[in-house]
C-alpha cells in the first residue's frame, strides 16, 4: 500500500509531529526551566513587598511562563490548518523570527541607570502580559509558521492585524536594553525584521483562505501603530 504523504499532511498526527519541537521549547526550555527565576523573584518580592520594580519583574516573569504553557496547550489542541504557505522561505522566517531572540541573553547583561531599568521593566511587563492576553484570544489559531487556521478579527485583532507581533516587539525592545550593545540591538532589529516579513507571508495565506480578509486588511493597521 502506497503511503500518501500529502494526505498525511492534512491529519492531526502530522500537525502534532510538526509541533513537537515547539512543545519542547515552550514547555521545557521557556516554561519549566524558568521556574527557578520566578521563585527567586517571589522571594525577593516577599522581602521587599513595597518595591514597584520587584512587583513588575514578578508579573513579567509570571506572564511569560503563563504564555509559554498556554502556547503548549494550544499547539496540542489547535485545529488543522486550512491553508499553508508554499515554499521554504515563509517557514524559515517563521522559525528564525521565533528563535533569533534566544541569542540576546547570551550576550551578557549590562548595568543600566535606574531610569532605563524602569523603562526596560515596563516594556517587558507590557509585552509579556500583552502576549498572554493576545494568545488567549488567538486560541486554536496559534501557529509559528505562516498558516491559516481560524480567522480571528475581534478583541486585540480589531486594533491590529498582528497584535501578537506588536507586543513581541515591545518585549524584544525591553529585553535588548538589558544586554551588551550594540549586539543586542542588532539581534533585536533582526527579530523585528523577521516579524514584519513573516506577517507578509501570513497575510498572503490568510487572503487566499478567507476572501473577507481583504476588507479586514483595509480597515485595520498591521501592528496597530503602522
Amino acid at each position: 500500500m502506497r503511503f500518501d504523504f500529502e494526505k498525511f499532511q492534512q491529519t492531526k498526527a502530522y500537525d502534532l509531529l510538526m509541533g513537537l519541537p515547539l512543545i519542547f521549547w515552550f514547555g521545557y526550555v521557556e516554561g519549566i526551566r524558568a521556574r527557578p527565576s520566578l521563585g527567586f523573584a517571589a522571594r525577593q518580592l516577599l522581602a521587599q513587598p513595597d518595591s514597584v520594580y520587584l512587583n513588575m519583574r514578578f508579573v513579567s516573569l509570571f506572564a511569560s511562563i503563563a504564555f509559554n504553557l498556554l502556547a503548549v496547550y494550544l499547539i496540542v489542541m489547535r485545529g488543522n490548518p486550512v491553508r499553508r504557505s508554499k515554499g521554504w522561505l515563509p517557514n524559515v522566517c517563521g522559525f528564525v523570527g521565533t528563535f533569533l531572540s534566544v541569542g540576546i541573553p547570551y550576550l551578557g547583561p549590562v548595568t543600566l541607570p535606574f531610569g532605563l531599568q524602569v523603562v526596560s521593566t515596563v516594556l517587558l511587563v507590557v509585552g509579556s502580559v500583552g502576549s498572554f492576553m493576545v494568545l488567549a484570544k488567538l486560541g486554536r489559531s496559534f501557529s509559528i509558521l505562516p498558516e491559516a487556521r481560524l480567522l480571528v478579527t475581534s478583541g486585540p485583532y480589531a486594533l491590529a492585524r498582528h497584535p501578537l507581533y506588536a507586543v513581541e516587539i515591545v518585549t524584544i525592545l525591553g529585553m535588548a536594553m538589558l544586554y551588551k550593545q550594540p549586539q543586542a540591538s542588532l539581534l533585536a532589529a533582526g527579530v523585528i525584521l523577521m516579524l514584519v516579513v513573516r506577517s507578509h507571508f501570513e497575510e498572503k495565506v490568510l487572503s487566499e483562505a478567507y476572501p473577507e480578509y481583504a476588507e479586514y486588511r483595509m480597515r485595520v493597521k498591521r501592528f496597530g501603530f503602522i
